[in-house]
């Protein structure tokens, strides 16, 4: 019953703030791919599980590994990522004269927190609205995840946010006179992708 061969995906390491938060995680995992480090917490804790670790972007799989899923489940940081696995989800999808092939249909699962606040969803790719049909009710993101910043900056506003955080309070310019805060502060959220092929 249930899901016994998963796989995870996930591009970041373990940080230090994310131990009082995520509880697959220990302090001598600090620096250590989250992916490797929770497939093999599950597989050794949960018999006939199979997590298969990808220390990797969701935009470094293709079409064909994607198709061989049953279910997608998201708990992404961005919003950008999200309209990425939405959009590969729908791009599967095959029609017949107009009707939709339900048999390629993966559903996408999707949680995650801003703030306090959280939310989860199903989205049925071709047959109810997706990701991209409703990212107005996705608050703007103003804050960007730690792990991002310090390890994987992609955007220029990443660069911004490592200075403030991180290089300023280190090299202390003008005597220690604070940064003014350009963008909000950072919540470094998690950021897991599982796949699962059910039994």
């Amino acid at each position: 019953m249930g899901f016994c061969n998963i796989h995870l995906i996930d591009m970041d390491t373990i940080d230090l703030s994310n131990l009082n938060r995520q509880f697959l995680f220990r302090p001598k995992d600090i620096g250590k791919s989250k992916a490797d480090i929770a497939a093999a917490f599950i597989n050794a804790r949960v018999p006939g599980c199979s997590v298969v670790p990808h220390y990797k972007q969701i935009q470094d799989f293709d079409e064909e590994f994607y198709r061989g899923f049953h279910l997608v489940i998201c708990g992404l940081d961005s919003v950008m990522a999200r309209r990425w696995i939405n959009g590969m989800l729908i791009s599967l999808l095959k029609y017949d004269d107009g009707v939709l092939d339900q048999s390629t249909v993966i559903p996408l699962i999707d949680g995650g927190t801003e703030g306090f606040k959280g939310n989860a969803r199903v989205v049925l790719p071709g047959m109810t609205a997706c990701v991209e049909c409703t990212l107005d009710l996705y608050p703007p993101q103003v804050n960007f995840p730690m792990c991002t910043i310090a390890h994987t900056p992609r955007l220029p506003e990443h660069c911004v946010e490592f200075v403030k955080m991180l290089l300023w309070p280190k090299e202390n310019p003008f005597g220690g006179e604070k940064l003014q805060t350009l963008i909000g502060s950072c919540d470094n959220n998690v950021s897991l992708l599982l796949f699962a092929k059910p039994v």
